[in-house]
């Protein structure tokens, strides 16, 4: 193990919270109860500036980069202003109380429309990976502003890691058939065999996430 290779961000203590706040107070993500349909609300300032309002551009830690899911549809409900999703590279606006539909596979990503307006949307995955997901969630993110906070640039092998632990993989140029397949190997290659094994990263961290009581 090369763990002394690795950056080590000085971590926010945020797994007592139900809702953390980011990017300086201006954006938040909220979980919801074990009884709700959707998993999490995030709120998100306007954007700054009109090249934020494209989707995967947005400087904020709730922005996710183009992505997919292996096996998991995802749902999203606007609650108030509007939101601009990529799916497949075609965007499309979404406004309150309308829902965008993302499903397994399908590159994808999304961000405030607005320079006058925050937006809040919540979104649902699949109910039997709840908890992954949350823990997911509140991993990354929290990572993600903290790195910001301490003047760094987030490890990437640390962030394939993460990804990997949800399903998740990004969305890379090029063909379909090609650039699937090369995101899951630079998830296992990038995240497990760099960042676990050699780096010393881990999937879940006790300040940004409670871990499992058995």
């Amino acid at each position: 193990m090369l763990s002394f290779l690795s950056a080590q961000t000085p971590r926010t203590k945020v797994a007592h919270l139900n809702t953390i706040h980011f990017d300086n107070d201006t954006s938040s993500i909220e979980f919801k109860s074990p009884t709700d349909r959707y998993l999490v609300i995030n709120r998100w300032p306007p954007a700054p500036s009109k090249e934020q309002t494209v989707p995967g551009q947005a400087e904020c830690a709730l922005s996710p980069p183009p992505h997919w899911h292996y096996y998991q549809n995802e749902t999203f409900h606007v609650i108030s202003g509007t939101g601009r999703f990529m799916l497949e590279g075609e965007c499309i606006d979404a406004i309150e109380g309308e829902t965008v539909t993302i499903p397994a596979g399908a590159f994808h990503t999304f961000c405030n429309a607005s320079m006058e307006e925050g937006l809040e949307v919540e979104f649902a995955l699949e109910p039997g990976t709840r908890e992954r997901d949350e823990r997911f969630f509140r991993n990354l993110q929290t990572y993600r502003d903290d790195t910001r906070k301490a003047g760094m640039q987030p490890s990437l092998p640390q962030l394939l890691l993460f990804l990997r632990s949800a399903d998740v993989l990004l969305a890379l140029p090029g063909p379909k058939f090609i650039a699937q397949p090369l995101a899951i190997i630079m998830n296992f290659v990038g995240g497990v065999v760099i960042g676990k094994w050699l780096l010393g990263y881990f999937e879940s961290y006790p300040e940004y996430c409670r871990p499992k009581t058995v």
